[in-house]
């Protein structure tokens, strides 16, 4: 009888242990949104956004000395570290660090070493919530088409980084909304695309059938609108004081040509365009033998818009 009793009480013990290991902690994080610039991820910009993720632990034991190690599995999207957000089959790699640093990223057991988890240890009592943070960094510069881009990770709470299985875990949705973008660039042409976004075609003394030109170069990751808008309604006018004089000029670029009467849009298919779409652009001289002698001019200001 006394033998009986022994063993049903040391059975006891040993569920009660195991459940305290298992709750030591409980998550709180919510799914996640990339901010940065207005409108959404402009993948024509070198600008980079780390995105400061705060989340929370609660203590749910009493006791001191009780270790955590918050950690990340791998993207659901890529299958490994190396994270990725979807959109259809296209890709937006990012990345999850365990400090603003960007030293080490976030990840899980069988990977990961003690610089890989955010961990620490609470002598707080019963029911204390530890403010905790990890870094969530989407490269800039990726061309990749507009759209919502998400992925899922498993984030979870281990009594150490090389512990078998977690306390608790969570699974999260990332997202980052990737705008409608475009960006432009003015430039002798041949050249590659630059920083310019401006050409003067100097003419010299005119003549009638003078040609010269440059070239618009049109990066973008969708459909997109080309304007030109003419100062002077498409004619060259003397500087620095019009008079009634104008010298007429023909305006084609990528081969149509555009009457800069009013303002004209060209119109770009959608498509996903690296180094930028090339657009040749040719301003031929009408006949100048109405005009006076003088220096004569015309601006045309290009637009380049996405939807």
């Amino acid at each position: 009888m006394n033998i009986n009793r022994f063993f049903a009480t040391l059975g006891l013990l040993l569920g009660a242990t195991f459940c305290s290991n298992a709750q030591n902690y409980t998550l709180q994080i919510g799914n996640i949104t990339w901010v940065g610039g207005p409108g959404g991820y402009n993948p024509f910009s070198a600008t980079a956004y780390p995105n400061t993720v705060n989340f929370t632990i609660t203590k749910n034991v009493y006791g001191s000395s009780v270790t955590y190690s918050v950690m990340a599995g791998t993207s659901a999207t890529s299958g490994n570290y190396t994270r990725q957000m979807a959109s259809g089959a296209n890709r937006l790699n990012y990345q999850i660090y365990t400090t603003s640093a960007m030293t080490y990223v976030l990840q899980a057991p069988n990977v990961a070493t003690a610089n890989n988890a955010i961990s620490g240890t609470s002598s707080a009592t019963k029911g204390t919530v530890i403010p905790l943070s990890f870094l969530f960094y989407v490269t800039p510069s990726q061309v990749v088409a507009a759209g919502t881009y998400t992925d899922t990770v498993v984030v979870g709470i281990y009594n150490a980084f090389n512990s078998t299985s977690p306390m608790t875990s969570k699974s999260i949705t990332i997202t980052t909304v990737v705008a409608a973008s475009a960006a432009l660039s003015i430039v002798p042409t041949g050249s590659a695309f630059s920083t310019s976004t401006s050409q003067t075609l100097a003419f010299g003394t005119l003549a009638t059938g003078q040609v010269l030109g440059c070239d618009l170069l049109v990066k973008r990751n969708t459909s997109a609108t080309v304007t030109f808008d003419s100062a002077n309604h498409g004619v060259m006018k003397a500087i620095p004081t019009p008079d009634t004089d104008q010298i007429p000029y023909t305006f084609v670029a990528n081969g149509t040509t555009f009457n800069l009467a009013s303002a004209a849009n060209l119109l770009l298919p959608a498509g996903v365009s690296t180094t930028g779409t090339r657009l040749p652009i040719n301003v031929t001289i009408g006949n100048i033998s109405a005009a006076g002698a003088g220096n004569y001019q015309d601006q045309v200001t290009i637009t380049v818009t996405a939807p």
